[in-house]
């Protein structure tokens, strides 16, 4: 290597570890996002690991938890020239068991520019109508150049469930899902996407659950015994989307999707041409004798006016309707929403109110129908910098219009909620006074399960005092009170102190509580430590301790625990 090579790569390294380059060099520049004394390895590992230990002990009833517990958490991301990365997710615990669900989990992502992976298992949500809160061991990917999404995955999205014998409830077949996403625009600006999403079930992957009883042969199909859970398949098509006009002063988004399920695959085949539009229907998936489609969709639409916001919006989920991706949907009904939020008086009174409909039976197939209303109002007043009053008033009702007084429903919830908070100083020390007061109203007019009407007023107050910059107090005591028109008045105590201090970089605070609940008396004791080490980790343990007083035929009991944990950042 020549002399002039020399003297330009000895530039480059003096130029990045923050030195003056050489006489008659020129300087080299900084590659874009690096400033001059900052040195960047061409490998970085970034992510926390965290290690949790528990003990347990019990005197007095059986233990309720195991006597020790551990858990270990792991999110390391490795990066190559900050162009490059990949990630693993890590959860190990020793309370697995064949009566819980595995948690023990292995995620990569790896992440290139705008390209990232999933391998293993993650989650990865779409919308809410089509893929949402659903973990898939498998494979998927995210292109995101500019204001083009893609985004793809496929994998498995539900175990073999086949313990115990043919009819036992529980038992689940293995389940497939893949799904697709593509969308043009921005999402905290206008955008419009596409969604799909295909699951199936292994018909065979339950056949041991269906094990042949003797002469089954012999009994009708219509009677042969059959596993609860039947296989299934899914196809989901959805768009959703985005407008904001008026410099992003009002917004209007909204979400569509149609949906076709097969509810046993093992249902005859169905006669596409006996079916409205069967014969496009049929080659998207193949229809079934328990094939059956339904389509949701809402929007909504917000305005920003300055002083004052407006939002409103409207749901149709159709009885039918169902997505296999979904975690969790609540289909056949109907709900709107509007609301809003006026500030004045220089954002010193702030006011809120909403009201909510919700109802089912869309398609008048049930005796009756089920309707919620909700309201909700509050208002904020700040008097100054040091008092601060809250009043929050919501009611609630769930009805319906049955005609036969048994099956008819009818409750009422009334709740008010309002707290004043003070600051001020006590012999030179900051305060916080803080008082509320809380009424709940409950009842259930139908004669049959007739609930009388509950009230409970909640009366609740406490001080925070800062005794220094590193040491507070606040003692806190509140008063429950339960009335019923058929049984005793119910008075509930609750006394606690609560203590705070920092020495150094130590954090610790401890607490004493006693109620008196119903007869029985809790006491209870609460310590927290929290210190950071070397290495960037943090060293935390708590214990608690809490003493039951005996009720009834309910005997004296006392329950600890102890947790120690340590977190290491890189």
């Amino acid at each position: 290597m020549n002399a002039t090579a020399w003297r330009t790569r000895i530039a480059a390294a003096a130029t990045l570890a923050g030195a003056a380059p050489l006489a008659g060099q020129t300087p080299v520049p900084m590659p874009p996002g690096q400033t001059a004394g900052e040195s960047r390895l061409p490998v970085t590992l970034n992510g926390g690991l965290t290690l949790n230990s528990e003990l347990y002990g019990v005197n007095g009833i059986a233990a309720r938890r195991p006597g020790q517990t551990w858990q270990v958490s792991m999110s390391p991301e490795l990066s190559l020239f900050g162009q490059f990365s990949m990630g693993l997710n890590v959860l190990l615990s020793s309370e697995g068991s064949e009566l819980r669900q595995n948690m023990s989990r292995l995620g990569l992502n790896p992440r290139y520019r705008w390209l990232t992976l999933h391998l293993g298992d993650f989650t990865r949500s779409y919308s809410g109508y089509t893929l949402q809160g659903t973990q898939v061991r498998g494979g998927g990917f995210d292109l995101d150049p500019g204001i083009l999404h893609l985004s793809g995955q496929g994998g498995v999205s539900q175990r073999t469930v086949a313990a115990g014998p043919a009819g036992t409830p529980g038992l689940a077949y293995r389940r497939q899902l893949y799904a697709a996403s593509a969308a043009l625009g921005r999402e905290g600006g206008s955008f419009f996407g596409l969604t799909v999403l295909k699951a199936k079930d292994d018909v065979s992957s339950l056949a041991v659950a269906q094990a042949d009883t003797t002469l089954l042969d012999t009994i009708p199909v219509a009677l042969r015994p059959r596993i609860e859970t039947r296989p299934q398949e899914n196809l989901v098509l959805g768009t959703r989307g985005q407008l904001r006009a008026f410099r992003g002063h009002f917004a209007l988004k909204g979400e569509a999707a149609a949906a076709l399920i097969t509810h046993d695959l093992e249902s005859p085949d169905a006669n596409p041409q006996a079916v409205s539009g069967g014969s496009t229907l049929n080659t998207l998936m193949p229809l079934q004798l328990s094939t059956s489609g339904d389509f949701s969709w809402h929007l909504q639409s917000d305005a920003n006016l300055g002083a004052a916001t407006l939002h409103g919006g409207y749901e149709y989920v159709g009885p039918g309707y169902t997505s296999l991706g979904l975690a969790y949907l609540i289909n056949d009904r109907r709900a709107y929403e509007m609301g809003g939020t006026l500030r004045s008086l220089a954002n010193h009174l702030v006011l809120q109110g909403q009201y909510q409909h919700q109802n089912d039976n869309l398609l008048h197939q049930k005796s009756a129908t089920m309707n919620r209303d909700a309201v909700v109002g509050s208002a904020m007043l700040l008097a100054g910098r040091s008092v601060s009053t809250t009043v929050t008033v919501m009611n609630n009702v769930i009805a319906n219009d049955a005609s036969v007084d048994t099956f008819a429903l009818n409750n009422h919830t009334f709740a008010l909620t309002a707290a004043t908070s003070l600051q001020s100083r006590v012999f030179g020390n900051a305060t916080t006074w803080s008082v509320s007061y809380a009424l709940q109203r409950v009842s259930d007019a139908n004669v049959i399960t007739r609930i009388p009407q509950v009230t409970v007023h909640n009366l609740a107050g406490s001080v925070q005092v800062q005794l220094s910059r590193a040491v507070s107090v606040t003692p806190t005591a509140s008063l429950a009170v339960t009335q019923n028109a058929e049984a005793a008045t119910q008075r509930n105590v609750y006394l606690g102190f609560r203590g705070q201090a920092r020495a150094g970089a130590l954090r610790s605070s401890a607490s004493v509580t006693q109620t008196f609940s119903g007869g029985r008396q809790v006491f209870g004791l609460l310590a927290r430590l929290d210190y950071p080490l070397w290495w960037d980790s943090r060293l935390s343990f708590q214990a608690r301790h809490t003493r039951y007083g005996a009720i009834g035929a309910q005997p004296a009991f006392q329950e600890s625990f102890a947790t120690m944990s340590l977190a290491r950042s890189f």
